[in-house]
């Protein structure tokens, strides 16, 4: 990776943090500026636009999201496992572990219903693709005898999913993790 591709990689780690954090419109170039000690113009040397910025910045934020819960579930031989590692994932939105300010799906998505943001497809999309995930570890769990039959994968995934991202809310609103930790354990006893 030469130093443009490093600076250009800095900058959108960066400010992936401060829009997640502070929202899309909320975030100043300033800011930006300053957490990755860049003048303007080193920054829209990368970026033609802050709006070119927010895209790249939200897809490095889905990205590592979803190669971490890919990551978390891929050599488990149980959909009970699956379903826990994919768990402890989100659960990291909480502590700001991996990704800082919470769920970046969830924040974007209440921020592009009051304003107009540009990434709204690229929104729809990270939820499609979490539900996806979610539904295929109940149809393995299905396919193995370890789920219901009778269990609509695609409704119980948009549930599961409907039902964390509620119960982060409340955790990082109360600074309590037994809202998140209820939800999981309710879903856990209705699934397994």
């Amino acid at each position: 990776m030469n130093k443009g591709e490093r600076t250009k990689k800095l900058i959108i780690e960066q400010s992936s943090s401060l829009f997640n954090k502070n929202g899309y419109k909320s975030t100043s170039i300033a800011e930006i500026m300053e957490a990755t000690g860049l003048k303007k113009g080193g920054i829209f040397y990368h970026f033609e636009s802050k709006d070119d910025l927010a895209k790249a910045s939200f897809s490095y934020s889905l990205m590592t999201l979803k190669e971490n819960y890919l990551q978390a579930i891929k050599s488990k031989d149980r959909a009970c496992v699956q379903f826990e590692a994919f768990t402890t994932i989100f659960k990291t939105l909480l502590n700001d572990d991996i990704i800082v300010g919470g769920c970046p799906l969830m924040n974007a998505a209440i921020e592009a219903d009051d304003s107009n943001i540009l990434i709204e497809d690229a929104i729809k999309e990270g939820f499609a693709g979490l539900i996806n995930i979610i539904k295929d570890i109940i149809d393995f769990g299905k396919s193995q005898n370890e789920i219901g039959k009778h269990v609509d994968s695609e409704h119980m995934a948009v549930f599961i999913l409907s039902s964390f991202e509620g119960a982060l809310a409340l955790s990082r609103l109360y600074k309590d993790k037994r809202y998140l930790d209820m939800v999981i354990m309710q879903i856990n006893a209705m699934l397994f």
